[in-house]
């Protein structure tokens, strides 16, 4: 930094100073160098009239301000400051030019070729061009796996030269074992089963690792529609099954914030009031309980007593499901090597069966607590019926009357 400060006009050529020796560090032709609100300024000088004030060749065009640092810069220094950003711009320009000329025979050259880096080293090899034109010659018309390539011409030979799976699974010799095929089609990824029994069903099974053949769940089609998810499956197994009718079954609790049902009058037919609600639900009782499986308190009604007032809200559900297992088996498929030959391999591999089929016969019965409800509704209006028959007849003075006296 000059020494002292200096003072800036907005729109004026005057430049006065504090403290400053103009005269002693600047001649016309020079520049002064100051920051304004943190833009820089480089200001030529026209003319030193005092050591505490000059002259710009262009007026200032920055906010007034006073208190200025400043520097004081000889006009030889900025022309070879100037003449050295040109000299970096024409290398600059020079090496774009290079690597142009470089990518040229990237892609055009016909044989080995050499390139020039940044710093000043050279590269010499094959070009691109060369690349695609020769090394798709090679091996039997394939580019060789150690060239980037997959050494075969097909598709099946290029899975076998790379050791990828094939594309569908393999066949079961004996054809007892449910099998089938993975296919991504269009933007479906789908698991085709190739047996029928059961409703064509496909699993998904979810095992153990580190060596343990343990399957912890599953989720399999079956039944021509049923979604069945299994948990526990090493353990007590758990069925949660959506079925092709539209039903979701739960071994247990279905835990949310709210429950909605569908309840619109437009989709219902043959609307009928309950009749004899209260001797219906007189006919039940409400009770406490703890189940079976394993002691979870709870309350509700029984089943049994419903089905004889109200069959329409009694349902069922099947006690058993489908039982499966999994086993080793031995399937063959057909390998194509790099020359085209196919051969059939022989390998083990862990495949998922029917072992026990669900006693049909074997059912529970369900409540839809929906028809409680309209039960419990439609009783609480015949009563209230009776109540104002009862009242009309007794007068509702006398009811009063009564109501007030005292009780033994």
């Amino acid at each position: 930094m000059s020494a002292g400060t200096i003072a800036l006009t907005n729109n004026s050529a005057n430049v006065t100073g504090t403290g400053t020796a103009f005269t002693a560090d600047l001649k016309a032709g020079d520049f002064v160098v100051a920051i304004v609100g943190g833009v820089t300024y480089t200001l030529g000088v026209k003319t030193i009239t005092s050591s505490t004030a000059l002259t710009l060749v262009t007026a200032y065009g920055g906010p007034t301000a006073t208190g200025n640092a400043w520097t004081a810069v000889p006009n030889a220094t900025l022309v070879g400051i100037t003449a050295q950003v040109a000299a970096d711009t024409a290398r600059a320009i020079r090496g774009l030019n290079l690597d142009k000329a470089n990518w040229q025979q990237v892609y055009s050259g016909t044989g080995n070729i050499t390139v020039t880096l940044p710093d000043g080293s050279t590269f010499t090899g094959p070009s691109w061009n060369y690349l695609v034109t020769n090394m798709a010659t090679k091996v039997g018309g394939a580019v060789p796996v150690n060239q980037g390539g997959t050494g075969a011409t097909t598709a099946a030979a290029a899975r076998s030269s790379l050791g990828a799976a094939p594309t569908s699974a393999p066949v079961i010799t004996d054809g007892a074992t449910l099998n089938g095929t993975i296919a991504i089609e269009g933007t479906q990824l789908n698991l085709r089963a190739s047996a029928s029994g059961g409703g064509w069903p496909f699993f998904i099974t979810f095992m153990a690792g580190q060596g343990n053949n343990l399957p912890y769940s599953r989720i399999y089609a079956e039944n021509s529609g049923d979604i069945t998810m299994a948990t526990g499956v090493n353990a007590t197994v758990k069925y949660f099954q959506h079925t092709a009718s539209g039903d979701l079954i739960v071994p247990r609790n279905i835990q949310c914030t709210t429950l909605i049902q569908t309840s619109d009058r437009d989709k219902k037919d043959f609307i009928t009031p309950i009749a004899n609600a209260l001797d219906k639900i007189n006919a039940i009782d409400g009770v406490t309980f703890a189940w079976k499986t394993d002691g979870t308190p709870s309350a509700g009604v029984i089943a049994q007593d419903l089905m004889k007032v109200l069959p329409e809200a009694v349902g069922s559900i099947f006690d058993e499901n489908d039982e499966y297992g999994t086993e080793e088996q031995q399937v063959e498929r057909e390998v194509v090597d790099d020359e085209g030959n196919t051969t059939t391999v022989t390998e083990t591999v862990s495949v998922t069966k029917l072992t026990s089929k669900r006693d049909e016969s074997k059912r529970s019965y369900t409540v839809e607590y929906n028809g409680v409800i309209a039960l419990a509704v439609q009783a609480i209006k015949e009563l209230s019926e009776k109540v104002a028959a009862m009242e009309a007849y007794i007068g509702p003075e006398n009811l009063t009357a009564m109501s007030k006296e005292p009780t033994s």
